[in-house]
């Protein structure tokens, strides 16, 4: 069921909803290590990057049920999950079309096929 729900959307994302869907890339420093006191940083060890599209400049101003932490400006974005490269996290930076987003919230469909995202832009 999850397969052919992804496949049906994928499907739309391509077709009747092309014009709504828009491309993201993340790439973000993953700090391990001893601590620099004198910087007062830990040391980058490597660098992630993933990518996906989705429908990601959706509006909270309709929806009933709004996060906790919402703001007028934020956004809402639906990714399907088997279009993106890597798992997102909160605090992640998006980079898209209309400039640098971070993900303040994440949650998914029943189905696990669809992520929901609360962007923030940077």
């Amino acid at each position: 069921m999850k397969n052919k729900i992804q496949s049906k959307v994928a499907a739309a994302f391509s077709k009747k909803l092309a014009d709504a869907v828009d491309s993201f890339t993340c790439s973000k420093e993953i700090h391990s290590g001893e601590l620099d006191f004198e910087t007062q940083t830990y040391p980058v060890t490597t660098v992630e990057a993933y990518s996906g599209r989705g429908v990601l400049f959706g509006s909270y101003l309709k929806d009933i049920v709004k996060p906790t932490d919402y703001q007028v400006t934020d956004s809402k974005a639906t990714v399907l999950q088997n279009e993106v490269t890597q798992v997102p996290q909160i605090g992640d930076v998006w980079d898209t079309i209309k400039g640098r987003f971070r993900v303040v919230n994440v949650g998914q469909d029943p189905a696990s096929s669809i992520w929901i995202f609360q962007l923030r832009k940077t």
